[in-house]
């Protein structure tokens, strides 16, 4: 950027000066010379390229009159132009920093930093992914998804080895499978499995029962949320736009007296608000309706959002296969920088052909103005 300032500030300074040196051959040649010895440091370094003038020349004393008029002009050229390009400079920080994720233009350029990511070539290069939860109903169908698209390095946070084979198929059930047993409640045991820096995803399917003590809710779907993503983004600090959180969560979360769940909705739904600013550049959030423990992958699925699926359907019902499926191509569908990378949809199902095209659901989710 800079280069391309001093090229157009040099450009118009040689203009303005040739102009002048038509007419004024003898003193002009001789300003000419002594300003472009003086301005040449200046424009290699770029130290004082606004305040530059080229008064210290000589070319404004008395005994250099035709220089005293080409001065001026000459020192306007570069001034407006390094105006310009501060100015252009400014703007492009001001709009990547401020600006919405959704905005397609200059903000979009920045943050892309050239291809767009694309997770659907996963690989080690680019990253593991994480899931917590996954032994659970929802995050072990998610782990054989992830495992079924052929992603090398999926990574399980379980509470217990002895279920993780069962569930899992794996033999040694420790670190060298990826297997990494701990308790979610404890940041340093989820730290442990994020600890080499090489996860870049992070999958969270993990749920606390709605029998369970408030305290335990809490603990599972907020503060330990936190401790997650604050794990994901220090190990990769960085990074970070090279992150993504996947996060199951629920529909429901508009009624601030559920009738089920105790308060597991007001503490899910909080989590969904922390991950809004938590500054990872990716995230996705997947509210189910009521979940099933069907076949899967033999209705039709919908989207929505602020539960207004519960007025449009009498079906209130979705299969966690469906659920661990839309997961799986969250994690891995492309990062596309020039609209949100904050998604947030309702999910459910009704009787009809099987959603074939899962990444084209889960954009769909899109507000109208981000279409």
């Amino acid at each position: 950027f800079f280069l391309i300032c001093a090229f157009c500030s040099t450009a118009a300074l040689h203009s303005e000066i040739n102009r002048v040196n038509n007419s004024n051959s003898a003193s002009a040649n001789w300003c000419y010379e002594t300003m472009i010895d003086e301005m040449t440091p200046v424009l290699q370094t770029g130290e004082g390229i606004l305040p530059m003038t080229i008064e210290s020349s000589g070319c404004n004393s008395e005994n250099e009159n035709s220089g005293r008029y080409m001065m001026p002009k000459a020192t306007s050229s570069v001034k407006a132009g390094a105006f310009l390009c501060l100015s252009t400079l400014v703007a492009l920080l001001v709009n990547h920093s401020f600006s919405s994720p959704a905005t397609p233009l200059l903000g979009a350029f920045l943050r892309s930093t050239g291809i767009p990511k694309d997770w659907s070539s996963l690989n080690e290069a680019s990253g593991a992914v994480l899931i917590t939860g996954a032994t659970g109903r929802t995050g072990s169908l998610l782990y054989h998804e992830l495992k079924r698209k052929g992603v090398p390095d999926v990574r399980a946070f379980v509470r217990d080895a002895e279920k993780a084979k069962k569930l899992l198929g794996c033999d040694a059930c420790d670190e060298s499978e990826g297997i990494f047993v701990g308790d979610l409640t404890e940041p340093d045991d989820v730290r442990r499995a994020m600890a080499d820096g090489s996860v870049k995803i992070l999958a969270v399917a993990s749920g606390a029962s709605g029998r369970g003590p408030t305290e335990l809710q809490r603990a599972i779907e907020f503060d330990a949320v936190i401790s997650m993503v604050k794990s994901l983004g220090e190990t990769n600090a960085n990074n970070n736009d090279a992150l993504r959180v996947v996060f199951c969560s629920s529909m429901g979360s508009t009624n601030p007296k559920p009738s089920f769940g105790g308060d597991i909705l007001h503490w899910k739904l909080n989590a969904e608000a922390f991950l809004s600013s938590s500054g990872i550049s990716s995230t996705i959030i997947i509210k189910p309706c009521g979940l099933n423990n069907g076949s899967g992958n033999d209705s039709t699925l919908v989207v929505g959002h602020h539960d207004k699926l519960f007025e449009e359907s009498p079906y209130h019902a979705v299969s966690r296969q469906d659920v661990a499926n839309v997961m799986a191509e969250s994690v891995m569908m492309t990062h596309d920088v020039s609209y949100s990378n904050a998604l947030r949809f309702d999910l459910c199902s009704i009787p009809g052909p099987r959603t074939e095209d899962l990444k084209g659901l889960i954009e769909s989710s899109r507000w109208e103005w981000d279409k």
